[in-house]
């Protein structure tokens, strides 16, 4: 008898099924407006993905914003790492938040 996971959302398309590789959050680290980066060894278990979620959205003058930039290893890797792009004038704000960051 065959085993594994189906999922339907409320109009009968089925969403989820046994091939469907399910991400998992692994950590999470803040990112405070400087370049840094974060290491684990649970990222060396599948592909690498990002979500970052700032703090406030609507605080910065002109939109004068510097974003975070991230790089994610190739499979295998354990190391993320984050820059910011340059700003565009005399009211450069960095967006800082939270980066949670996982695996599929």
């Amino acid at each position: 008898m065959p085993a594994g996971l189906q999922i339907w959302d409320a109009s009968g398309r089925l969403v989820v099924d046994f091939t469907t590789r399910l991400a998992r959050i692994v950590g999470s680290a803040a990112i405070d407006g400087k370049p840094n980066q974060v290491s684990s060894p649970f990222l060396a278990q599948g592909d690498i993905f990002v979500a970052f979620q700032p703090t406030a959205l609507w605080n910065f003058i002109d939109m004068d914003v510097s974003r975070p930039i991230f790089t994610i290893p190739a499979r295998g890797g354990t190391t993320i790492s984050w820059t910011y792009s340059p700003g565009f004038g005399s009211h450069n704000m960095p967006i800082v938040g939270t980066m949670f960051y996982g695996v599929k």
